[in-house]
């Protein structure tokens, strides 16, 4: 049976109907060749809900068409989990499933992305506290930042089926976090112009990494509107709130803080600085953020935030001094 979809869309071979329980699918080219195995129930393997690779790919290698095949039905989800496991991995290097041994990594070319993307995330978090101790310092360093994510963007750390339609549809990795701080900075200068430009040069890059309502757009929609006349600067309030004090009490913080030394893991770490925000113990929290960060480094994104918040913590002190 085949299934028209509506007006210019994908078109479906194969028995359409509500298999049984947990189920095992495969999605497969014209000629039998399955490109994406999944699990589901009721009508899942009929869904179009898919990513961008898994259109291209039907458009640009099946002529517009696929099949639905049902591999096994009336199962437990376990079992489902499985055999749809050993499908990927049997026909891995053919599929588009993004969980999958299949995939050809570059490992050294990933090391070298990890590097310089955390290079640059520790870069920004030391950016943090120039906001209000030197803004046109702060702005510069935020448009290195965004010039050291070109550069690393773009490395080929995949080969296989998936890099060659990401590269087809452009799908390049981008970080938004120092235009997010740029153009946050620029809002606050009033420097309008620049704000509208800077976005605009990094969305020729990378056109679809952000959703239509993210907060950049939504700045750089307001500074148009500002140079247009239409609207006025918002205005900063002229006296800030002021910021909660305290201490933390030590009997609350002990237990985290023997858990967190045990360990080393970040969450604890993170857990323990929360407790202290909560009392408002912004030095005790610097104290801790600091043990934890003078230790060996524990890769993944929890360390660097911490770092970020170390930073912020330490520009707050010292505005508190000043």
């Amino acid at each position: 049976m085949e299934n028209e979809a509506g007006a210019g869309a994908l078109r479906q071979t194969g028995e359409r109907r509500t298999p049984a329980r947990h189920y095992v699918y495969a999605h497969r080219h014209p000629d039998g060749t399955p490109f994406y195995i999944g699990k589901g129930i009721g009508r899942r393997a009929w869904s179009m809900d898919r990513d961008a690779l898994w259109h291209h790919f039907i458009t640009t290698r099946c002529g517009g068409s696929y099949d639905v095949f049902i591999v096994a039905e009336g199962l437990e989800e376990d079992d489902a989990l499985e055999l749809e496991a050993e499908l990927i991995a049997a026909h891995g290097v053919r599929l588009l499933n993004w969980i999958n041994p299949g995939r050809g990594f570059d490992y050294a070319a990933l090391e070298r992305f990890h590097a310089l993307r955390d290079a640059t995330t520790s870069f920004i978090s030391q950016t943090r506290p120039l906001e209000q101790s030197d803004p046109d310092l702060a702005v510069a360093r935020y448009r290195e930042a965004i010039d050291r994510v070109h550069a690393y963007a773009r490395m080929e750390t995949e080969t296989g089926l998936v890099a060659e339609l990401r590269r087809e549809l452009k799908q390049h990795y981008a970080d938004v976090s120092p235009l997010d701080r740029l153009t946050l900075m620029l809002r606050k200068l009033g420097r309008f112009a620049e704000l509208v430009e800077c976005v605009d040069a990094y969305f020729t890059h990378y056109p679809d990494s952000v959703s239509p309502n993210h907060a950049v757009l939504r700045r750089r929609a307001e500074a148009a509107a500002v140079l247009a006349g239409e609207r006025r600067p918002a205005r900063r309030p002229s006296v800030l709130k002021p910021r909660k004090t305290g201490v933390v009490p030590e009997g609350e913080l002990a237990p985290l803080l023997d858990k967190a030394r045990s360990d080393r893991a970040p969450w604890n770490w993170r857990v323990a600085a929360q407790l202290c925000r909560k009392h408002g113990d912004i030095a005790r929290e610097r104290d801790l953020l600091e043990e934890f960060l003078s230790g060996p480094r524990v890769v993944g994104r929890s360390w660097l935030e911490l770092e970020e918040r170390l930073f912020k913590v330490r520009a707050m002190l010292e505005a508190q001094a000043g």
